[in-house]
């Protein structure tokens, strides 16, 4: 038996030796190997940021330059925060960023949270208002929300022609600027007043749509808050009332024939060559029953018979009758139905024809032109007379100077500043470091409604590779 056990052994034995001396079976076929493990990423250096208000763990940062552009990027499993600038970016400031836009933008950001299509990040927040049929847009809003008070503020600076230099144009930057201050820091609709105000600043001398720098005493603002990414939205208008100073200097001159409107020139609106009117002809122009205006210690007008009935001026105010009776005025204008017909003008337009400022031969009786608004100040002209303003002048107008917009402006809420766009303190071109911050704000893609993450705080001090 032992003997049997011990011949046994040396068969296998015998086995394992043959087998030994075999061929390498990996050698006769190469998927047998095990791939090379790739070595575990160098990190290029510290890359950190928040979004939505909590941090942003980075696994692993890189950093390359390629064509031209640096590229870093923060990666988190599959999540990726990337920023692309141009390889010679030099230094700039918190108040002076770099703006970081779309895919094909110089200075860029991506935030890709999985979604099938990596959404463009930008910092184009925007702060508009528009009047006078053109759009003033702001370079570089903001707001804040502090102590129970939230302030939107946007600011442009641009170049207006202030004079003239040996007859050529002198040009000078001027800031201008749009501010909105609420005692609330809740979404919501607000009035413009004595609790929220709200100013342009023109700059200069000049050139304000307000004709004066003010505070806004009426018009009103809504806002969104968007607590959770710290973005502030809405919308505003800037009404107001618009104050007007006359320069008119009331006309002098002879009135021939006493009809109440003087001779003139051609050249001088309101009187009669102006018109086309006889000057001779106590007359013409034709005036409606009632009409008062006239000269009666003039002869030529004493000797007329303006309503054709048979009896002089003259002879109607001795017997106490209108020598104008049977003129009609249908508006009220002070004009007569018969001679609007003979210039061509509207019979029932109270503000037609359009008469000077100081006119005061309408008929305050007629309900037409008591209606109406000659001078166009958005108070009518029955008003007018009662308080003792001229319905012929705009004294004042409400109107709306402005209207405008904001949209995802990062706000600030007494921490440190809301850091938009892309900001360099370091860049150390011969030892490939760079170092600075950035602020974005990115609308998801894939997700409905779409969400808006404000990237903040974010900051990166990274040495960058050149592949080979």
């Amino acid at each position: 038996m032992k003997t049997t056990k011990n011949i046994f052994k040396l068969f296998l034995l015998s086995i394992v030796l043959v087998a030994c001396n075999a061929e390498d079976p990996a050698e006769l076929d190469a998927s047998l190997y095990q791939a090379d493990q790739d070595p575990t990423p160098v990190s290029a250096g510290t890359f950190t940021t928040t979004i939505e208000g909590l941090p942003y763990e980075v696994d692993i940062t890189t950093a390359v330059v390629d064509n031209g552009t640096i590229t870093i990027t923060g990666m988190r499993g599959t999540d990726v925060v990337t920023l692309r600038m141009p390889s010679n970016i030099s230094t700039n400031n918190v108040t002076n960023p770099y703006v970081l836009g779309g895919a094909d933008a110089t200075y860029s950001a991506f935030y890709n949270t999985g979604v099938s299509t990596i959404s463009e990040a930008t910092t184009l927040s925007h702060l508009q208002m528009s009047f006078d049929d053109s759009d003033w847009i702001a370079d570089s809003p903001f707001a804040t929300i502090l102590s129970g008070e939230t302030t939107i503020k946007g600011v442009r600076t641009v170049s207006v022609d202030t004079g003239n230099l040996d007859g050529e144009p002198v040009f000078e930057n001027v800031t201008q600027e749009v501010k909105m201050v609420l005692q609330a820091t809740d979404s919501g609709a607000y009035q413009f007043g004595t609790v929220n105000t709200a100013y342009y600043f023109a700059g200069g001398a000049g050139g304000d749509m307000f004709e004066a720098d003010m505070t806004m005493d009426n018009g009103n603002v809504t806002i969104e808050v968007d607590a959770v990414n710290k973005l502030i939205s809405g919308s505003f208008n800037f009404d107001g009332k618009e104050t007007y100073t006359s320069n008119y200097t009331p006309l002098t001159g002879a009135d021939t024939d006493g009809d109440g409107m003087l001779d003139g020139a051609i050249d001088v609106p309101g009187t009669e060559l102006y018109y086309g009117y006889d000057k001779d002809d106590a007359c013409s122009p034709i005036k409606p029953a009632g009409y008062t205006g006239y000269n009666s210690n003039n002869a030529v007008w004493n000797a007329a018979d303006c309503d054709g009935d048979g009896i002089t001026n003259e002879d109607e105010l001795i017997a106490g009758t209108d020598p104008y009776e049977g003129n009609l005025d249908s508006d009220g204008d002070g004009v007569s139905d018969m001679q609007e017909d003979e210039d061509g003008t509207d019979s029932s337009d109270p503000c037609d024809p359009e008469q000077l400022e100081l006119y005061n031969n309408y008929d305050a009786t007629n309900s037409v032109w008591l209606a109406s608004d000659c001078d166009l100040d958005t108070v009518n002209n029955g008003d007018e007379v009662t308080n003792g303003t001229d319905p012929y002048f705009m004294d004042f107008l409400d109107k709306t100077f402005a209207n405008g917009e904001f949209k995802y402006i990062p706000y600030s809420d007494g921490g440190n500043p809301v850091r938009r766009g892309l900001n360099i303190s370091t860049h150390d071109v011969a030892n490939k470091r760079i170092i600075g911050t950035f602020s974005f704000i990115s609308a998801s893609i894939g997700e409905d409604p779409t969400r808006w993450y404000l990237v903040t705080d974010g900051a990166f001090d990274v040495t960058y590779t050149v592949p080979e």
